[in-house]
């Protein structure tokens, strides 16, 4: 019980002002990878490296900036800035770009889902030397190992 509580504090205290969201995505021989930074508006940061299934380098930086946004809301955040070195998905988010395939329009639409739950949002392009961190992440989440075919997400 005394963990829920400390948890309750931490929300409490970080839900008012700017969330920043790092987000970063990786798919090579080795598998697909998701990094996330959530920087709290008190400058706590929150790190996550997630191993997923194969998928296309496309398709995991919106899976990285899904995981993000819904680690975020699930905080409290309703404020947030992400920034993003993927240039396709920032200018897809904004409607600069067409998302042309049938799985780049459900990523879209869920990514767009996300954002609307949200008071406030806004989405940069970065380059990858100022992602430093998340990219590191990504590296971790492509690289561990997953057990069985079957295998999910594991975080």
């Amino acid at each position: 019980m005394p963990l829920a509580a400390k948890e309750a504090v931490l929300v409490s205290k970080t839900t008012s002002g700017v969330w920043i969201l790092f987000t970063d995505g990786v798919s090579n021989v080795k598998g697909s990878g998701l990094g996330v930074v959530l920087v709290t508006p008190s400058g706590e940061t929150l790190r996550q490296a997630i191993k997923t299934v194969m998928l296309t380098n496309n398709e995991v930086e919106y899976e990285a900036l899904a995981a993000g946004l819904e680690l975020a809301r699930g905080l409290g955040s309703e404020v947030i800035e992400v920034k993003c070195d993927s240039h396709l998905v920032v200018n897809q988010v904004y409607g600069i770009f067409d998302a042309k395939e049938e799985r780049m329009q459900q990523y879209l639409i869920k990514v767009q889902a996300l954002l609307a739950r949200l008071r406030e949002w806004s989405i940069i392009h970065i380059l990858r030397e100022e992602n430093v961190e998340a990219d590191a992440l990504v590296n971790l989440g492509s690289y561990t190992g997953m057990e069985g075919s079957n295998s999910g997400t594991i975080v």
